[in-house]
């Protein structure tokens, strides 16, 4: 570090190797917006997501019904909030269904990152990376709490939670770094990344997750919103224009990793861009709660100026807060002006422009869809054009102020030094976030004969269907642009999760890899663009290895070659229906009834009857599994330990018996806990516990391993009925 003195402030300011890098970049939009290519699809033609609410979204109402109440909004596809990929989360039915949306897509977006910045996400690694979540909406508490018809079971608790949000993130990938959620509403999601960038720094994390994400499940809060008259009637966000008259709410998340520059030039990362500084603050006493403070604003913009080390004349574009709301917008302008245009050349005006008129307000993720745009901008050189600006708001004189809103897409103005840019987040309850980012540094030369050659793809999935559907859209993209086969070798193999399902793929030709690709295995499943005996020999034995489960140093063997990880095709998922139908809703789908028998009366006789009860029960608890195998221990189809003791109570109060404490452990299949109620079976000899012994050097837990099955269980029932 470097120190200079600024307005009687001591501040740092970073040299290059303390800059943080942004490495991965995943977001799920409205508008089809499924990946950053999609989204910049969108923004670059300057097309609208907005749409009437989806049919069946909610409940007919009072306050649905309402005119002019959440008639509008970003919202995301047909799939959306009800199916979800439980099982490549290994997540069972049951867990699932009571799992806040968000959290669902928390896992897809935050899972998608990983995978664009190569991190390998291991469970049972736990790599040392922090996990920062913005998130406010409480339409799923509101839906599946609070609702009158609603049930709760044991995983009613952590679905809703926000920072179980946070914290299932960090279980499911195996990150152990700082793991919080961030509310501070409409700007959670810049301090979210704020907190990160400080954690990175302060050495409490080598890298960060961080997401921003919002789902429109009810009403209600459409109507608070438009009560308070922030909502645009005609569901049109027309930030900066003259006829702006509210904003538009969205739905959908987006997610960002961060490194230090220097770990990610070491690890072979592509660096998107730079993130040169940051400041956060608070309006203080304003004439309302939630009354923006245009000196406030002004002065987080100046922080984050002397954080990055940057003048306001550095900076080409800010992607504004820009919701649309008319005092909202006039104060942010007000702003914009006395930061960055008051002392501007005329003939460099600053541009600016609002995401929230192409696919809506994320609210507490709308930050990180604000940063997603301005990276893609800073990588492409092209600002997107600023829809829905017929007049621009007499709040400002535009002959007057440099600075302009880009009503078409334009080339980023050519200066002779990086390009720039700034982005803005005000929380209605007056915390306001402001970032600096630059454009990527230019990635080191490598020697282009090392490029070429033969390499290894290895492509691996959870399942056959999956692998087969990985090929397809591997060839897809191999096809729809030139493509270095190193650099797509590389990523496959060290940036991505080696699951039981493999097929390596040989060769140095584009063509021939589609070819092979689109066929499929049928015999060998590893082809060979072409035959270069002895390399090729070395090749196939590696790749043989590696589909039959062993590990492979991938790295040794393509960095060296200069090879780095680019945006790939991630893992397919396979969303299923995973939702609770509330009493007063339409029920779309058959759902299995969580409590199948209320009684002992009539109990089987027959001992495939009493397989049939168990069974049923089984599922139940599952949350409607299709199929379950009788001989097969339960902790292999899915079960948990919550998830036996439940098993346990649903069959006591169906039977009007008293079950062994650790049923699971003595009697670990549904044929021998039916054969247990039948009378026809004892304890296994060899109890099986299937607890998960903590991962060295995590010792918390050791007394775990002292305790007999029955005295296991018995705490966990103690746990769960103190939670």
């Amino acid at each position: 570090m470097y120190y200079r003195q600024v307005s009687d402030e001591v501040r740092a300011v970073p040299a290059d190797g303390d800059s943080i890098a942004i490495v991965g970049m995943a977001c799920r939009y409205p508008g089809g917006c499924d990946d950053p290519a999609g989204l910049w699809q969108l923004l670059e033609r300057g097309g609208s997501a907005v749409r009437p609410v989806p049919a069946g979204r909610w409940p007919e109402t009072p306050i649905a019904t309402k005119d002019a109440v959440g008639r509008f909004g970003g919202f995301l596809d047909a799939s959306f909030p009800e199916h979800f990929d439980a099982a490549f989360f290994d997540m069972s039915p049951a867990e699932a269904r009571a799992l806040d949306p968000q959290q669902r897509l928390l896992l897809e977006v935050g899972w998608r990152a990983l995978e664009a910045a190569g991190i390998v996400a291991d469970p049972e690694a736990g790599r040392d990376i922090g996990v920062f979540v913005a998130i406010s909406t409480a339409d799923h508490q509101g839906r599946g709490l609070w609702h009158p018809g609603a049930g709760t079971d044991s995983f009613t608790a952590t679905g809703a939670s926000f920072a179980a949000a946070a914290g299932r993130l960090s279980y499911s990938f195996g990150l152990t770094g700082p793991s919080l959620a961030v509310d501070t509403a409409c700007s959670s999601s810049l301090v979210a990344l704020h907190l990160a960038r400080q954690a990175i720094r302060n050495g409490e994390c080598e890298a960060a997750l961080v997401l921003g994400v919002n789902a429109l499940l009810r009403p209600n809060l459409f109507a608070c919103l438009e009560a308070m008259n922030l909502l645009a009637p005609d569901g049109v966000c027309r930030a900066f224009d003259a006829a702006a008259s509210g904003y538009v709410r969205a739905e959908g998340a987006g997610a960002l990793v961060l490194k230090p520059l220097d770990a990610a030039r070491r690890d072979a990362n592509a660096v998107l861009a730079l993130y040169r500084g940051s400041a956060i603050n608070q309006d203080g006493r304003t004439a309302t709660l939630t009354a923006p403070s245009s000196v406030a604003q002004s002065r987080v913009i100046a922080r984050a100026l002397r954080d990055a080390g940057l003048n306001a004349d550095d900076i080409d574009y800010v992607e504004a807060h820009g919701t649309g709301t008319p005092l909202g917008d006039a104060i942010e302008l007000k702003a914009l002006t006395e930061s960055y245009a008051k002392t501007r050349d005329p003939a460099t005006p600053l541009l600016i422009g609002s995401i929230k008129t192409n696919i809506g307000h994320l609210e507490a993720g709308a930050g990180l869809a604000g940063v997603i745009k301005s990276v893609l901008a800073l990588e492409k050189g092209v600002v997107p054009g600023h829809p829905h600006l017929d007049a621009p708001t007499p709040h400002v004189d535009w002959a007057t102020v440099a600075m302009r809103v880009p009503s078409a897409t334009m080339d980023w103005p050519a200066r002779d030094r990086p390009r720039r840019a700034g982005v803005s987040s005000f929380g209605f309850s007056g915390t306001n976030a402001h970032i600096i980012l630059e454009q990527a540094p230019p990635a080191p030369s490598r020697d282009a004969a090392g490029m070429a050659g033969v390499v290894i793809l290895p492509l691996s999935a959870r399942t056959p269907a999956a692998l087969s559907a990985m090929a397809i859209t591997l060839a897809d993209w191999l096809e729809a642009a030139p493509r270095t086969l190193v650099d797509a070798a590389f990523t496959l193999g060290v940036g991505r999760t080696g699951f039981p399902h493999r097929w390596a793929v040989i060769g140095d030709d584009v063509a021939a890899i589609v070819t092979t690709l689109r066929e499929g295995a049928t015999q060998s499943r590893v082809q060979s663009g072409e035959d270069r005996a002895p390399l090729e020999g070395r090749l196939r034995a590696l790749a043989l290895a590696w589909e039959a489960g062993d590990a492979v140093d991938w790295r040794r063997l393509y960095q060296p070659l200069g090879a780095r990880f680019v945006a790939m095709p991630g893992h397919p998922l396979d969303p299923q229906r995973h939702w609770i139908d509330l009493p007063g809703e339409t029920v779309r789908a058959p759902m299995v009834e969580r409590q199948p028998g209320d009684g002992p009366a009539g109990l089987p006789d027959r001992i495939d009857d009493w397989r049939a009860l168990v069974r049923d029960h089984a599922r139940t608890v599952l949350g409607g599994s299709p199929a379950l195998d009788d001989d097969v221990p339960l902790q292999e189809q899915g079960f948990t330990s919550l998830l036996g003791v439940e098993l346990r109570r649903q069959l006591e109060r169906a039977t009007g018996r008293t079950l062994p404490v650790g049923l699971l452990y003595d009697y670990p299949t549904l044929a021998r806990i039916a054969g247990l109620l039948a009378g026809e079976a004892r304890p296994a000899a060899t109890r099986r516990a299937f607890v998960a012994p903590p991962a060295e050097p995590d010792r918390d837990f050791e007394f775990l391993d002292a305790l007999s099955a029955d005295d296991l269980a018995a705490l966990i029932d103690r746990e769960v009925d103190r939670l």
